[in-house]
């Protein structure tokens, strides 16, 4: 068996969602689970959380259907809300609560034979100009949803576009515009970001994305930094050793030159299974020793030298990420995002859920 695995920390998990509940203690969290759990199986992540957060959220129909085969009974909300009018017969059966942002989602509502009425948002854009009606057209929709049997109750949902720049003016304007809607519809409005800002409006529910995997959404901070804890790591082996000598190349395109005789150890991961190839002045650590990466990322190994590890170690795990490499300093080397390299580890990974 290959041996690059990721292991995922239940206890991190739970302690994730007791602390961003704490973060907002009078609103109801609703953890998202779109991307597959952003990449962290969302068959193992929901079973562990199902009974401390109070609604799982997703992009599309699919995604929740594939939660409700291991979570039958917490509400989902579709971010994005249904993308065929079928598909309200399927919230209506499986307690999906849809986003309703543009006159496609409405009149398909307001049309469809329901067995029984079922929750929904209304999704308003109040700057981040994606998805979502203008906050003046809100009494219109509320009006014709209040009004309709299929509809239990009504609830309005934005998105901040820059929660995550704290100095940035454009989170204030957001607010501002939702301040102004019907203050007797109930919101939710804070993501991940916005969560831990003190200052942060009344709200029904708060939704915690990346959070909830334990990284940060602030640049320059880590998961830890802000009290959460990763609930993952990824770890492989050293599967080949190179003794290379002065002048000689590593890797496709030769872009490594050796400077002194060294060992090159070739790590069992590459771009395929999500390690990012635009990497660089990058290290992993192997009980501790820092190994940095030599030559390019290929799509199932990269190389690393290891004249500082003592040879005793090179059979050890190879750590690529986790608590003691921070995901974010692996997204900064790679000029990425966590969310990109969570969103991007592949199916041939090898999961397992510990303690």
């Amino acid at each position: 068996m290959r041996p690059l695995k990721a292991y995922l920390s239940k206890s991190a998990l739970q302690h994730n969602v007791v602390f961003l509940k704490q973060q907002a203690p009078q609103s109801s969290l609703c953890t998202v689970l779109k991307a597959n759990a952003y990449g962290h199986r969302v068959e193992l992540v929901a079973p562990i959380i199902e009974n401390h957060a109070d609604y799982f959220a997703v992009a599309a129909i699919e995604e929740a259907q594939a939660i409700r085969e291991v979570s039958p009974n917490i509400p989902i909300i579709l971010l994005e809300g249904v993308f065929e009018h079928y598909e309200y017969n399927l919230c209506d059966e499986f307690n999906f609560w849809p986003a309703i942002g543009n006159e496609h989602q409405l009149n398909g509502l307001l049309e469809a034979k329901l067995q029984n009425p079922i929750n929904v948002f209304i999704k308003v854009n109040s700057g981040m100009n994606r998805l979502g009606i203008q906050a003046e057209q809100l009494a219109h929709y509320h009006h014709l949803l209040s009004e309709s049997a299929n509809v239990k109750s009504i609830q309005v949902m934005t998105h901040l576009s820059s929660a995550d720049e704290k100095l940035s003016p454009e989170t204030e304007k957001q607010l501002a515009i939702m301040a102004k809607l019907d203050p007797t519809i109930q919101a939710t409005i804070s993501n991940s970001a916005h969560i831990f800002y003190d200052n942060k409006p009344a709200q029904s529910i708060v939704r915690a994305g990346l959070s909830l995997y334990g990284a940060s959404p602030f640049d320059g901070k880590t998961g830890a930094d802000i009290g959460l804890k990763p609930i993952l790591e990824l770890r492989s082996k050293i599967i080949h050793v190179n003794h290379i000598t002065v002048g000689d190349h590593v890797g496709y395109g030769a872009t490594f030159t050796a400077k002194h005789d060294m060992p090159i150890g070739v790590v069992a991961c590459g771009y395929a299974d999500g390690y990012p190839r635009e990497i660089k002045d990058a290290y992993v650590l192997i009980d501790g020793y820092k190994a940095p990466l030599v030559g390019r990322v290929a799509m199932d190994m990269f190389m690393v030298d290891l004249t500082h590890v003592p040879e005793s170690k090179w059979q050890h795990d190879v750590i690529l990420f986790g608590e003691q490499l921070p995901i974010e300093h692996v997204a900064t080397w790679a000029n990425t995002i966590p969310y990109t390299i969570f969103t991007h580890l592949a199916k041939r990974i090898h999961f397992h859920v510990i303690d």
